[in-house]
């Protein structure tokens, strides 16, 4: 009704109720009826109980007449990518076509520079719009409506990032894509999982959000659809999954709400469900319409898109503070390079991360082809080995141990790989045996295959496989267990079909520290397993 339109949900409640006492309406104006009831009951309480939190209109540098929606937040909260809709040409008269075009913009100064058009040379007059990137900037999803090749009105299409140019777009396949529309995708953090908005037929009415994951093969399943826990007979648009894997954002016009569009959260428990969305509150939803969201790698912070009354005109961007009720679990990310140790020369390389409780690969990526960069997300509470291998180098090892570390630590630093010489030496992180024993413990099996991997993949290199303790304990014992610790990795390679000429193994028990014995942190290190090249 119009009370409720205007945001006056009171004088709202007090119509509808009136309604709703007439015994001569329909069973089915008496169900609308009491649902908007209950709509009007839920803004009543949501204006008396506000979070606590108010959205800033980002001003004049990001927002302008036209509508603005929020794409990419960089994980240094610096960078903004948005998406624009701007007026492309007239048809009649009074009737304008309009386009979406991506913008990006950087704080500088703690100011925004205004918006300049992302330079993307296949998009010449296609109409595109509805864009997720990958939380390492290099990929983008996006919706693309009434292209040559599409199988819908609107289908999902994936561009990579080489340095700093778009490639042209792929289409996702018949899998992914509908003859109905497809839109408004959002990627997860680990790139196995793909969530959007559409209209197809085995929904629960109008746009659903489904979900589709990436097969070994590289193409996408098909989709399934959420459920009724996120979707309903209405609009559900624009998913954002948050960096966590488990806090889902979206918009709908069916659930109860401040009125128009509102934006809801809803989390993944541990058996893989969705939790009954829940909205998120006044004011961050108004009587308007808020019709999308991306929030900061840590939680701390959210920019929405909305049409509300103090905007520039149309939909604008606004800042916002998460509040506790809200915020997704917190994630920690690696952020670095990858770098020739002797050159300095920049380098594209494979970096996985293994989750040492399962033996899973949590994630893998490559490292940009001409600077080097990569970004991976990481989960506190967890212990992950990570590698990074290339054709030609002896690979990196580190053990991220994230059990009890600081929730607000990052990993920035340049990686540096040592090219396959003579002499050059490295360290195997993740190499771990039993207490008081040579039996190699199971998570050490994917440090073992990348090590399995080099030799496969550098048929000349040769090794010896060195083991060291600390100096509890007797030196001769010390000595003998080093060698066979040193011969269980040996002898895993020989089981491998690896020639027994290219390796050797030997223990040197407590005689070369390489940290003092004096505390565990130290003994700790000094306990390891190397590898030097023959």
């Amino acid at each position: 009704n119009l009370s409720f339109d205007l945001g006056k949900y009171e004088e709202s409640e007090q119509h509808i109720e009136q309604f709703l006492s007439f015994s001569e309406i329909s069973l089915h104006l008496r169900q609308v009826g009491e649902v908007a009831l209950e709509s009007a009951h839920f803004a009543t309480h949501a204006i008396q109980n506000p979070s606590g939190v108010s959205p800033v209109n980002m001003g004049d540098s990001i927002n302008s007449t036209s509508d603005e929606y929020i794409n990419f937040v960089k994980e240094t909260t610096d960078q903004i990518i948005l998406t624009r809709k701007i007026p492309r040409g007239t048809v009649r008269e009074n009737e304008r076509i309009f386009a979406e075009g991506f913008y990006q913009s950087v704080l500088k100064n703690e100011k925004w520079n205004r918006p300049i058009a992302i330079p993307l040379s296949w998009q010449e007059n296609l109409d595109l719009g509805g864009m997720s990137i990958s939380v390492d900037g290099r990929k983008m999803y996006f919706t693309g409506c009434h292209w040559p090749n599409s199988y819908g009105n609107c289908d999902l299409y994936v561009s990579f990032r080489k340095g700093s140019i778009w490639e042209a777009p792929s289409n996702l396949g018949t899998f992914v894509n509908s003859q109905w529309w497809d839109s408004q995708p959002v990627i997860s953090a680990n790139g196995k999982s793909l969530f959007f908005s559409s209209k197809r037929s085995g929904g629960k009415g109008g746009a659903d959000i489904w979900k589709s994951i990436k097969l070994e093969s590289g193409k996408w399943s098909p989709p399934i659809n959420l459920g009724d826990s996120i979707n309903t007979p209405g609009d559900e648009m624009a998913p954002f999954l948050h960096a966590d894997g488990k806090t889902l954002f979206f918009s709908s016009n069916k659930r109860f709400g401040m009125g128009g569009f509102d934006l809801f959260i809803s989390r993944k428990d541990v058996v893989g469900q969705w939790s009954r969305a829940q909205n998120l509150g006044y004011p961050i939803n108004t009587k308007d319409n808020e019709i999308n969201i991306f929030v900061s790698l840590d939680g701390e912070k959210a920019w929405i898109s909305s049409d509300r009354d103090d905007g520039k005109g149309g939909f604008d961007i606004y800042s916002v503070p998460m509040y506790e009720q809200i915020k997704p679990e917190r994630v920690l990310f690696v952020n670095g390079a990858v770098m020739d140790a002797k050159t300095d020369k920049l380098l594209e390389a494979k970096v996985v991360l293994t989750n040492l409780l399962n033996n899973q690969i949590a994630d893998s990526t490559s490292s940009d082809h001409l600077t080097g960069e990569f970004l991976m997300v990481l989960h506190p509470g967890t212990d992950y080995a990570f590698n990074i291998t290339k054709k030609g180098y002896l690979f990196y090892s580190r053990n991220l141990n994230l059990k009890q570390v600081d929730s607000t630590k990052t990993f920035q630093q340049i990686f540096k790989l040592s090219p396959i010489k003579t002499g050059t030496q490295i360290t195997l992180d993740n190499i771990f045996f039993d207490f008081n024993s040579a039996k190699l413990k199971t998570s050490s099996s994917a440090e073992l295959n990348k090590l399995l991997e080099m030799l496969l993949e550098n048929t000349e290199l040769r090794l010896l496989i060195a083991g060291h303790t600390d100096n509890i304990g007797d030196a001769s014992y010390n000595q003998k267990l080093s060698a066979d610790r040193a011969f269980a990795v040996y002898n895993f390679l020989i089981s491998k079909g690896i020639n027994a000429i290219r390796l050797d193994y030997k223990g040197y028990g407590d005689s070369k520290p390489i940290a003092s014995n004096a505390s565990e942190t130290g003994r700790k290190k000094n306990r390891r397993t190397e590898l030097r090249v023959l």
